[in-house]
């Protein structure tokens, strides 16, 4: 009997599935993003927006007059048009957070059943390599009276709003 050859094939199938579980570990672990690939400016431009909201809505209010859930709490519930936006300090805050950069904010929530998207601030036309960052703000009654925002909300009543940030470069 060879008993080299046996002890070859089973090494054989060891480094095999060696092999295979690192391929499989890795491609499950992290994306795999090359530098010449056409979507990476893109996955960091979506990742920048969302990390601007996230920054907006846990900032304090001293720090930039109105946080984004205080901003959202005091909105007139205006359509904007170009140029023209009805969020003054979210508009100053991004402005700031992404030169070289337009964007749009939406809000979305729901009215008497039935979704209601508008434009808060509005600065233009997307182009199709356009990214969105969402974030979702819960309003209160309270919260609303102390922004002197134009939102309808019982006492005992919660609103919730998604913030869309449409982020795209010229």
């Amino acid at each position: 009997m060879d008993d080299k050859a046996q002890l070859q094939t089973l090494e054989g199938l060891g480094a095999a599935l060696l092999i295979t579980m690192t391929v499989v570990i890795i491609t499950q672990s992290a994306t795999v993003i090359t530098p010449q690939h056409e979507m990476m400016l893109d996955v960091q431009l979506e990742q920048m927006a969302y990390d601007i909201l996230t920054l907006l809505d846990v900032a304090p209010s001293y720090v930039m007059g109105a946080n984004l859930t205080e901003c959202v709490a005091g909105w007139d519930m205006n359509q904007a048009a170009i140029k023209h936006n009805s969020l003054p300090y979210l508009d100053r805050e991004l402005s700031v957070l992404l030169p070289g950069f337009l964007y749009n904010v939406d809000m979305s929530y729901v009215r008497n059943g039935s979704l209601v998207t508008k434009n808060a601030i509005l600065n233009g036309y997307p182009t199709e390599d356009a990214v969105v960052a969402r974030r979702t703000v819960m309003l209160t009654n309270s919260t609303v009276t102390k922004a002197k925002g134009a939102w309808s909300i019982a006492s005992d009543e919660l609103q919730m709003v998604e913030v869309r940030l449409t982020v795209w470069q010229v």
